[in-house]
């Protein structure tokens, strides 16, 4: 009998066990794509993802940050836009994670469990026509340094740039890099004024005619231009190397390197722009007073067909979210990027997963909020200040990048991440974006007055309800033919402390979110 019960349990724990997920079938190849492009021993990550062991040692810090979605970090909202190369993980990965940390970080079968992936520096484009190589510099910083470094091209003809890669001479301390090409001799002054190798300056170069003509940001890979088209670099040109170094850093040295791949045969002009920006607000001008938020747009109308690459928000500390999308003479609305928790500190240009063509007389939108409270745990004054337009960190900036280049027929056919197209290769429209979002509110808690913001694809009926615990309608807003990104303040003030649910009611589909009365 007791044989007989020893083979019943241990027929039970097998079927417990039974599809359970290891290290080596399934956890590892999560790990190894997603996370360790940044956790490893020379990337900019606190801690090393390069084996077993190492994730075992922080496995319930990578279950808790898969799970919250702060790890990967990847600000865009995939579910409004998918772009290019996301660093992303499926519903699925993230479910195997917890399943692998909650079973007891079980390792399988190692023989089987793949090779972690190598990060020795060496450079993936390995034979550049342009090698931009910073001085070696030594970082000794409290606070985020912003130090810009000035370098010859050497070129004296027209150029154009088809391929470029940045390499950090310290990925532990390099947070990300700006570069810049300038014709003029600001940025060799300022560097000259500074007995240090390079120059301090947030915001950009100090120089008007500096552009931009790259970024890279922790875990991007070289960066190609489609064929045909490319960056144009002017004859003289100095390259800028704008470094983002993270405070509480001493006594380490970085020496970043750029590898270009150039032609010098025509190639189509791919141009970096911001023509959704600061000084032409609809309802600027960009002022946060103390102890208040505000919400921010622009648009502006394409005087001609573009094909459109790839988009990047920017603003500073107090910003807390921003949307872009266009909408074209046909009334199809073209989702760009959706960021519904700004991180100044994860910002980058992210491109479509194929070229986006953008007929004539479309017209582009953003909008952005921004908080200026106590309730903005990246607010760098306390109390809170008037904050302005500036270059400073602790000032602010709304600015929303396209790279982009003239139209021509069949554009819209050039795929940049085959990956992602596969899964939305379907014409883009209004189906795109074929139902109502409804956005978190802000702040949340709230006092007083919440911000709201909500999409409309298509002109339509819509009802905005705030609903108590008991099933209660508390407040109603309703609206006919209304369209596209809607922002609305509401005063709560005369509700109950307690929580509360916000409910976007169009066309059939219910959103919710939660909202909380202090």
């Amino acid at each position: 009998m007791k044989k007989c019960l020893l083979a019943i349990t241990a027929l039970f724990c097998s079927v417990l066990s039974f599809g359970q997920t290891d290290w080596s079938s399934r956890t590892a190849n999560i790990i190894y794509s997603k996370c360790s492009s940044c956790h490893n021993l020379n990337g900019i990550a606190p801690f090393s993802l390069m084996s077993y062991s190492d994730a075992v040692d922080n496995a319930s810090d990578i279950k808790d940050a898969v799970q919250n979605q702060s790890m990967p970090p990847w600000p865009p909202d995939p579910a409004y836009n998918r772009l290019a190369h996301e660093r992303v993980l499926t519903a699925q990965e993230i479910a195997d994670i917890a399943d692998w940390v909650d079973g007891g970080t079980q390792r399988g079968d190692s023989t089987t469990e793949p090779a972690p992936p190598i990060f020795n520096g060496s450079d993936e484009i390995a034979s550049p026509d342009l090698v931009i190589q910073a001085p070696n510099y030594t970082v000794n910083t409290t606070d985020d340094l912003y130090r810009c470094f000035v370098i010859p091209s050497g070129q004296v003809t027209n150029q154009y740039i088809t391929g470029l890669e940045a390499i950090p001479g310290n990925r532990a301390i390099v947070h990300h890099i700006l570069i810049y090409a300038d014709t003029s001799a600001i940025p060799v002054q300022l560097d000259q004024a500074d007995p240090d190798p390079g120059y301090t300056n947030f915001g950009g170069t100090g120089s008007n005619t500096s552009k931009l003509i790259g970024i890279w940001v922790p875990g991007q890979s070289a960066y190609f231009t489609p064929t045909g088209m490319g960056i144009k670099l002017l004859p003289n040109s100095n390259i800028i190397l704008q470094i983002h170094y993270p405070g509480g850093i001493s006594s380490q040295t970085d020496a970043t390197k750029i590898n270009m791949i150039l032609s010098s045969t025509f190639n189509r002009e791919i141009a970096i722009e911001a023509p959704l920006n600061h000084l032409q607000l609809d309802n600027g001008p960009l002022i946060l007073p103390p102890n208040q938020t505000r919400t921010f747009t622009a648009h502006y109308q394409l005087p001609y067909d573009i094909s459109a690459l790839g988009v990047g928000p920017h603003m500073h500390l107090l910003g807390r979210s921003v949307i872009s999308y266009g909408v074209t003479p046909t009334s199809d609305t073209i989702p760009f990027i959706d960021i519904p928790e700004w991180d100044f500190h994860w910002q980058g240009l992210y491109s479509f997963p194929r070229v986006i063509k953008l007929p004539a007389g479309t017209t582009i939108y953003s909008s952005a909020f921004y908080d200026n409270t106590t309730a903005n745990p990246e607010n760098p004054n306390d109390p809170p200040a008037w904050v302005f337009l500036g270059e400073g960190t602790t000032d602010e900036m709304m600015l929303i990048y396209f790279s982009y280049t003239f139209y021509f027929p069949g554009d819209e056919n050039i795929i940049i991440d085959s990956a992602i197209v596969t899964g939305i290769d379907q014409p883009i429209s209004n189906s795109a974006i074929s139902t109502c979002q409804l956005y978190d509110p802000v702040p949340n808690p709230v006092h007083e007055n919440v911000t709201i913001q909500y999409f409309i694809p298509t002109a339509a009926e819509y009802t905005l309800q705030i609903i108590d615990i008991t099933g209660k309608i508390c407040k109603t807003i309703k609206s006919a033919n209304a369209q596209g990104l809607i922002t609305q303040q509401i005063n709560i003030a005369d509700l109950a402390s307690g929580n509360y649910i916000l409910q976007l009611n169009s066309g059939g589909v219910h959103r919710t979110k939660k909202l909380i009365r202090q």
